[in-house]
């Protein structure tokens, strides 16, 4: 009898968990290299697939293995509020910027370029992105998170350097956004 419940609820399980990560059977098996009858089965309690699959199926879900073989009803685990540590981390960087601003205003008034502060908050905006992309985000995001970087820094250093040919900043930005867009590309295809 125990069997059977542990069966029933490892089935209940799956499909629950599945559902709400928005796969079908197909795509589930097709991440598993299982076929879709296989994972119907497993949903039908006509089988269980072994301790390998359970802790990818954990893995995928973002789930532990406990929380697919426990009896009672299965519940989303708790998600970390990803945007908003996002938004407040960037914030913060902004804040900074404004602070530094009005530091240099009472203390040095008379120096032109105060507002160069609020620029170069942009790379480092777009560092704190990279960071955030990397842990928790698609490669694409990633992608745009450096292009900010390599713009933002473009940006700051010809308006700081102020010289007759530092636009020639952002020929070497295109070069170096070209060879990040590669990189990129050969990651994409080494994550299929």
């Amino acid at each position: 009898m125990q069997e059977d419940a542990l069966r029933n609820a490892i089935a209940r399980n799956i499909a629950f968990f599945r559902k709400n990560g928005g796969h079908t059977q197909a795509e589930l098996a097709e991440k598993l290299n299982y076929s879709d009858k296989s994972v119907s089965k497993w949903e039908r309690a006509e089988g269980v697939p072994d301790i390998y699959v359970l802790t990818q199926i954990a893995e995928l879900y973002q789930v532990s293995v406990n929380d697919l073989i426990r009896l009672d009803e299965p519940q989303l685990p708790r998600r970390k509020p990803k945007v908003l540590i996002l938004l407040l981390s960037l914030g913060l960087v902004w804040l900074a910027a404004t602070v530094l601003f009005f530091a240099l205003m009472l203390l040095c008034p008379g120096m032109p370029g105060k507002w160069l502060c609020f620029l170069y908050a942009v790379p480092v905006s777009g560092i704190i992105l990279t960071v955030f992309t990397c842990l928790w985000w698609q490669l694409w995001k990633r992608c745009i998170s450096v292009s900010v970087i390599i713009w933002g820094l473009a940006v700051c250093i010809h308006l700081t350097l102020n010289l007759p040919v530092s636009y020639m900043i952002y020929v070497v930005a295109g070069v170096v956004q070209l060879l990040f867009i590669l990189w990129f590309l050969l990651l994409s295809r080494q994550k299929r």
